[in-house]
């Protein structure tokens, strides 16, 4: 059975090295099958470009070799012999020379001049085609090979029918030549064969091949001498992060990260594995301290109302119960159970933050909203014998929030304002719509210490003047974490005197049309 490899099998020190090797095998073929091609036809079509630039050259009148060369009335020969060929005949200086001299002369130097393997020049073309070797047997002349003289013969038919030079790139026995076939444009039935040879064309072509090799070895050589290693030290770097990501899986938070410097993508891998775990570690130390803090609060009020409720059963049972010491006992019962009750909300309320819980986003008129807040607050005010104003003379302000979390972080700042305000003072709370929606809370009390003011906002931080009353330190943690989410913010104002002022910011938000107040126009 065959057994199916997997990249995966190989690891990723296995799978980049592969790959990189793949990679460079595949660029190396897919440029030697563009290239060698491309450069072999390129040099074919220069030679095939050479020597016809020659061939025109030599055919330039008056002095060009073919032109001479198709001067020479060869067809003069009785019933197509070369006899006539042999016979003298002046030129124009008067020196007389047989046709077959001044024919082989020509052939001679138009074969030097083209730098070609074979000048041959086929004649006595009859209308079927068929034509033969003109052969002058002049000093200098040589007869034609027998491979050229037929090919020269089978090719020499389209030349003459179409009065037009044609170039290929036959192979005769084994060898590449760039090949002309000429009509002779004095002579009506003689095409001139011209054979160049060009062996050295493959012979390029082989050489830029084996260099081609050469630096593809070299290549692949320097691409497993530079991969290797850095596949190395990069999977040793990921096994790093890997052994403290395990780590910090076991041992918690605390457990020691490495440190990665490299500004690469895999320093960057471990400097936000780092930056996690030190998130994780804050939070899970903000976790302890408040599961600890939460249960010394717990502790506390549980306890009192334990031994009450215990005090209040013991009293209950007696043959004359004091009733005015078991109404006292079920009063002080009844403020440790609201209390409570106000511990198990914000819980709740921090659980919900924590969460991440979607806020409504929407309008918010803060004047009515302030209002209703503390209208729910009159009994409280009364019986701590504290007034509560509204300053709302801006008109309506809107703000863009969630209204239930806005009315939450009013009753925060007003239930604090109340443990600390003093009988006979005012709880002001005041609006102001510019430059942006503001909601201000502000109080007679001892206010806040200078080195208090950033501590007061953290989670079961709590300030040292209270009022008497002990809290939990989360009102004001989940007031400003409230603020932040919608896209505000609560803080501390700087004020002049006694007291403190606590100012809600809001984003601005625009009045619904229903409730916006008609133009003149509409009056």
């Amino acid at each position: 059975m065959l057994v199916r490899l997997r990249w995966s099998a190989f690891g990723l020190r296995g799978q980049i090295v592969g790959m990189v090797l793949v990679t460079t095998v595949a660029t190396l073929l897919v440029a030697s099958i563009g290239l060698l091609p491309r450069l072999e036809t390129s040099l074919r079509n220069a030679s095939r470009l050479t020597l016809k630039n020659a061939i025109a050259k030599a055919n330039e009148k008056p002095r060009g070799e073919i032109t001479k060369l198709a001067a020479v009335p060869y067809p003069v020969a009785a019933e197509f012999n070369d006899d006539a060929l042999r016979t003298d005949v002046p030129d124009a200086s008067g020196e007389t020379h047989t046709q077959e001299t001044r024919l082989s002369t020509a052939i001679d130097q138009l074969h030097d001049d083209l730098g070609a393997a074979e000048v041959i020049m086929i004649g006595y073309i009859d209308p079927s085609d068929t034509g033969k070797v003109v052969t002058p047997g002049g000093p200098t002349a040589t007869p034609a090979p027998a491979q050229f003289t037929a090919d020269a013969t089978s090719n020499a038919a389209r030349a003459f029918r179409e009065r037009q030079t044609f170039y290929s790139l036959p192979t005769i026995d084994g060898n590449q030549y760039v090949r002309a076939m000429i009509p002779l444009p004095m002579a009506d039935d003689a095409v001139l064969a011209v054979y160049k040879p060009i062996n050295e064309i493959p012979d390029a072509v082989s050489a830029v091949r084996h260099a081609f090799e050469i630096a593809a070895a070299a290549g692949l050589l320097l691409t497993l001498i530079l991969a290797v290693p850095l596949t190395a030290k990069l999977v040793r770097r990921l096994q790093l992060l890997r052994q403290a990501a395990l780590r910090v899986a076991v041992a918690g938070a605390g457990a020691e990260f490495p440190v990665d410097r490299a500004r690469d993508e895999v320093g960057d891998l471990a400097r936000s594995f780092a930056i996690m775990q030190r998130r994780l570690r804050h939070q899970e130390e903000a976790r302890r301290a408040f599961v600890a803090t939460a249960s010394h609060e717990l502790r506390t009020p549980l306890a009192s109302l334990d031994g009450m409720l215990e005090l209040l059963a013991e009293g209950l049972l007696d043959e004359q119960p004091d009733l005015a010491d078991a109404q006292d006992l079920l009063e002080r019962a009844r403020a440790q159970s609201r209390r409570l009750g106000r511990l198990a909300a914000d819980l709740l309320d921090l659980s919900r933050i924590d969460a991440d819980v979607a806020l409504r986003s929407e309008p918010v008129e803060l004047g009515e909203l302030a209002r209703a807040v503390l209208a729910e607050f009159e009994l409280a005010l009364s019986d701590r014998e504290v007034g509560g104003v509204l300053h709302d003379a801006s008109g309506a302000v809107w703000a863009l929030g969630d209204p239930g979390s806005v009315a939450r972080i009013l009753r925060i700042l007003l239930d604090n304002a109340l443990r600390v305000a003093p009988r006979g003072s005012d709880i002001v709370v005041s609006l102001a719509s510019a430059p942006v929606p503001t909601l201000s809370v502000i109080d007679r009390g001892p206010g806040v210490a200078i080195e208090e003011r950033a501590l007061i906002f953290e989670r079961f931080k709590r300030g040292r003047d209270t009022g008497g009353e002990a809290g939990f330190g989360l009102g004001l943690a989940i007031g400003r974490e409230l603020a932040e989410r919608m896209g505000g913010e609560l803080g501390l104002a700087n004020s002049i005197g006694p007291g403190a002022a606590f100012t809600l910011t809001l984003p601005a938000a625009q009045a619904p049309l229903t409730d916006r107040v008609p133009s003149a126009a509409g009056v």
